[in-house]
């Protein structure tokens, strides 16, 4: 067990001081089973190699990079900002429109791209100066944005979600099913405190700011229903047992690709080819953290922390209550520290074994986890959701950017 201490205590160091999670894990593995085969002699150091392999070739994960490129043929499409144009409508009479205008645009982006990072990109380019413009403090409309924007991977078609079925095998269109409610209760959770902190604000017609290429009424609906129908298409598929994930995702692609050069203005070559590289990048970037999280996973079961953990929880009698109380707990820490891809990766071969033993529904708990790890991750200072303005591309609503800016020190409820 010492030998294990000592590698996470490594690993949490190495991702302080900057390395990036997947090459801090893999390195961790191999501090383990260095220190086992010093101590310990020969040891099946060389099966770690063959479970990151083992990893990859999982079914499931062919459905990921399908989902990921659908929802980046649709970020290309400008389909945020015709979303936009369209919320402005019912809202722009109320105060603080473009609050409503945010949480609403998120929820919709949230089936198309199924990322939080996506998301947040997308709607801070569009909306945050013109938050700022018509009476929006820069942390307060970075920090809503940021909290919107953890519905993307709540709702179908969710990333994380996708890969919990692989991993625990779990369906996925139940999932995807479970994870719609949450993903509605917050935006609306979001839409009552943009109400409380808008009750002050001067009215102001967002039209005056919000300038965007005039495009017909009737086709910004078509774009819109297009977009909206894409999910509905999918998660239908999957539900009804028509499609497998696969399939699903590849005719969610498919869809995008043909909506993008049809019902959408087309993007140019160039653009196109980046929604691309974004997908195949996004997509190397989920399995090689997935090749490190192996090494991990691997650990953990042979010092026996799966069934140590199980035996614990059962000898202290917690009660339901206090037993989700603590699980909440320990997985917002994980999601304030890690990203939570690794979190899954990491966790689902410990926790989802002994989950009939605590009495708990895996469906129930592969949601609470999905969505405590995104509160975590819309607080974390480095992660690129809680920090919309620190990419470049988002630095053009506010003169101050800096790693320690506004945003980086807000949280939704600063005031």
């Amino acid at each position: 067990m010492i030998f294990l201490i000592i590698s996470l205590a490594l690993m949490i160091v190495l991702i302080v001081i900057g390395f990036d999670v997947a090459l801090a894990m893999i390195g961790s593995t191999l501090a383990y089973f260095t220190l086992r085969l010093i101590f310990l002699g020969p040891n099946q150091f060389t099966v770690v190699p063959q479970l990151m392999a083992d990893q990859l070739r999982a079914d499931s994960l062919v459905s990921v990079p399908l989902f990921i490129l659908m929802g980046a043929l649709m970020t290309v499409s400008g389909i945020t900002t015709t979303l936009v144009r369209l919320l402005l409508i019912p809202f722009a009479r109320t105060r603080g429109p473009l609050g409503y205008v945010n949480v609403a645009a998120n929820l919709g982006m949230s089936g198309m791209s199924g990322s939080s990072v996506a998301d947040a990109a997308a709607t801070s380019m569009v909306l945050i100066r013109p938050m700022v413009k018509t009476g929006w403090k820069p942390a307060e409309a970075g920090a809503l944005t940021a909290a919107a924007a953890t519905i993307g991977p709540i709702t179908p078609p969710s990333i994380p979600l996708v890969l919990i079925g692989g991993l625990a095998s779990l369906s996925i269109g139940q999932l995807f099913l479970a994870g719609i409610v949450p993903g509605i209760a917050i935006a609306l959770g979001l839409m009552v405190w943009v109400y409380i902190s808008s009750r002050k604000r001067p009215k102001v017609d967002p039209r005056e700011v919000f300038v965007t290429a005039r495009t017909s009424a009737t086709r910004s609906v078509m774009q819109a229903i297009v977009a909206l129908a894409t999910p509905l298409v999918v998660v239908g598929g999957l539900v009804t047992g028509i499609t497998t994930t696969t399939e699903s995702a590849a005719i969610g692609c498919l869809v995008s690709l043909i909506a993008l050069f049809t019902v959408f203005r087309p993007p140019s070559f160039a653009a196109f080819l980046e929604a691309f590289r974004e997908a195949a990048l996004s997509t190397a970037a989920i399995l090689i953290t997935l090749a490190g999280s192996a090494g991990i996973s691997w650990m953990l079961a042979i010092e026996g922390v799966g069934e140590q953990l199980g035996d614990g929880l059962e000898a202290l009698s917690f009660s339901t209550l206090l037993l989700w109380l603590v699980i909440i707990a320990g997985l917002l820490i994980l999601g304030l520290v890690l990203e939570a891809i690794p979190v899954i990766f990491i966790l689902a071969p410990i926790v989802y074994p002994i989950l009939p033993t605590l009495g708990i529904d895996a469906i129930h708990f592969s949601i609470v986890m999905t969505v405590v790890l995104m509160i975590g991750a819309s607080h974390r200072p480095s992660d690129s959701i809680s920090s919309p303005c620190r990419g470049r591309e988002v630095c053009l609503w506010t003169d101050s950017c800096a790693p320690r800016g506004p945003m980086w020190r807000s949280s939704l409820w600063s005031r």
